[in-house]
């Protein structure tokens, strides 16, 4: 038995078939159109790129972050990461101040910060002693506006 097919169903399908096919290829050129484009020099206000981070190891080193950097503590064993924004206070520099106690979030460590012996005064290099995670798992790492990683990349602009 033959079956008959008459013409506007030919045309609705085809139609259909033809909407599909171009939303299907619509759709990922638009949602990468929707992205905003990102300035130089603004990568951290949106945190949607990487920051450059840079180690910091002594109480000094602290007190020359400028409000608007950030300041953060990672635990290797806890795999947590703290991140504090530096402000006009003096918070941050507790962070790297001999003597100085907290506790981890995670671990529910006491954290006490000591000299290691190398430099003098605000110069000492200083470490992170968790009474849980151990005496080399903390470290901290201070970034500054505009360090973000990529800041040199033209953010997928040709030339």
């Amino acid at each position: 038995m033959k079956t008959k097919h008459n013409l506007p169903s030919k045309i609705i399908l085809s139609t259909g078939l033809a909407l599909a096919l171009g939303l299907a290829v619509w759709l990922p050129i638009a949602s990468q159109a929707a992205e905003p484009e990102v300035k130089k020099g603004t990568e951290m206000k949106g945190m949607s790129h990487p920051m450059n981070m840079n180690q910091i190891k002594t109480q000094a080193e602290a007190e020359a972050l400028k409000p608007g950097d950030s300041i953060s503590m990672a635990c290797s064993m806890c795999k947590n990461v703290m991140v504090m924004p530096v402000t006009a206070g003096t918070e941050h520099v507790k962070m790297m101040t001999v003597g100085e106690k907290h506790t981890c979030p995670s671990c529910k460590g006491t954290v006490t910060i000591v000299g290691t012996g190398k430099g003098e005064g605000k110069n000492q290099e200083v470490k992170h002693v968790c009474s849980h995670c151990g005496d080399d798992a903390m470290f901290i790492c201070a970034s500054k506006p505009g360090s973000g990683a990529m800041k040199d990349m033209d953010h997928g602009k040709k030339k």
